[in-house]
């Protein structure tokens, strides 16, 4: 992987033919939708299922068979009264057949349920591994090698600004990357798929604003950029090395979290994490790491994590206090809490 990473970095063709097959295979990931194959048993449930009666198919040859006549309407009962070979689909048979319908959905809810968990757990692990290998492509070109920068104070003091960074760089190709399947869509001010404008270049679900244009926009617009940008996901807020604050150099630490589901409120207090809802029916998260790996964290197994993913080692939700403590937040947040955000 490294040796890859490093050609594709001193070679612009390398890149180009990346985007390509990542174009081609867009596509197959819109369209993807997990399976479930049927169950081992099932055809010797179907056949118990079978009602005592029904005669089995004897294969007669077609020359011994003997023409049945045709059939005319004096030839059907229309009285609707059953008689001795007759229809006797009764009462309890309906009542059974009921209860056999009650006890398949039964089976079945379950199943699907969780058939569509996997799926969109699935669907979001691709999102953020697409956005890992735009993070690669942002790393190889930065000057020092380091991850997107979230500013100590001022406009681009908020979590979001991972996101837009990315955009700037032409590397977040699809607004839909900041979106997990698994969560609502919020409700904006502007219409959605509004195109922002010079003087107030809105955050939407399908646009991100520059980095220069972040700077001319209102006080109340920029809260609501600072309050979406980064969609449904958590970023990095950055380190404190010993020059200071810093966004983290990239070393593909298989420990260092840059990327998760960001919880769904906005209340994030160290005492009460378990408190903390998230989406995936609230059954946990799935982390992004430095490496690339990405692995779903069961929302009870967070607590006992050596390195909390929303916490710094301190307990708060600031940035790290040293290069190797990863804190993430969502898209509104700054890095400490007495930063200027406007």
């Amino acid at each position: 992987m490294q040796r890859i990473s490093d050609w594709l970095r001193d070679h612009p063709e390398g890149r180009e033919q990346l985007a390509e097959i990542e174009r081609s295979l867009k596509p197959l990931e819109d369209s993807f939708e997990a399976v479930e194959a049927p169950s081992d048993d099932l055809l010797a449930r179907t056949l118990a299922a079978i009602p005592d009666g029904i005669p089995p198919i004897e294969d007669t040859p077609v020359e011994d068979t003997p023409a049945d006549p045709p059939v005319t309407l004096t030839d059907v009962d229309l009285s609707g009264e059953a008689g001795a070979g007759g229809n006797r689909w009764n009462i309890m048979d309906s009542i059974g057949g009921l209860l056999s319908v009650a006890t398949l959905l039964a089976l079945l809810l379950p199943t699907i349920a969780a058939g569509r968990f996997e799926a969109r757990k699935v669907a979001c692990e691709d999102r953020l591994r697409r956005n890992w290998t735009a993070l690669m492509q942002y790393v190889y070109r930065s000057e020092h090698g380091r991850l997107p920068e979230v500013a100590e104070s001022g406009r681009e003091a908020f979590a979001g600004m991972f996101a837009i960074r990315l955009a700037d760089a032409g590397l977040l190709d699809d607004a839909d990357q900041r979106w997990c399947p698994s969560a609502d869509l919020p409700m904006l001010n502007d219409p959605v798929g509004s195109e922002p404008s010079e003087t107030s270049p809105l955050v939407s679900l399908s646009t991100l604003p520059s980095v220069e244009s972040l700077h001319k926009i209102p006080y109340n617009d920029l809260k609501q950029v600072q309050q979406h940008a980064g969609g449904h996901y958590a970023y990095t807020l950055g380190v404190i090395g010993d020059q200071g604050f810093s966004s983290p150099r990239f070393e593909a630490r298989a420990s260092f979290a840059v990327m998760a589901d960001a919880p769904l409120e906005h209340a994030m207090t160290a005492d009460q994490p378990a408190k903390m809802r998230f989406s995936h029916s609230g059954q946990g998260i799935n982390v992004l790491y430095e490496d690339g790996s990405i692995r779903f964290i069961p929302a009870d197994s967070l607590d006992s994590m050596p390195d909390h993913p929303f916490f710094n080692h301190r307990g708060t939700s600031e940035a790290g206090v040293n290069i190797d403590d990863a804190s993430l937040s969502p898209s509104w947040r700054a890095p400490f809490s007495i930063s200027l955000q406007r």
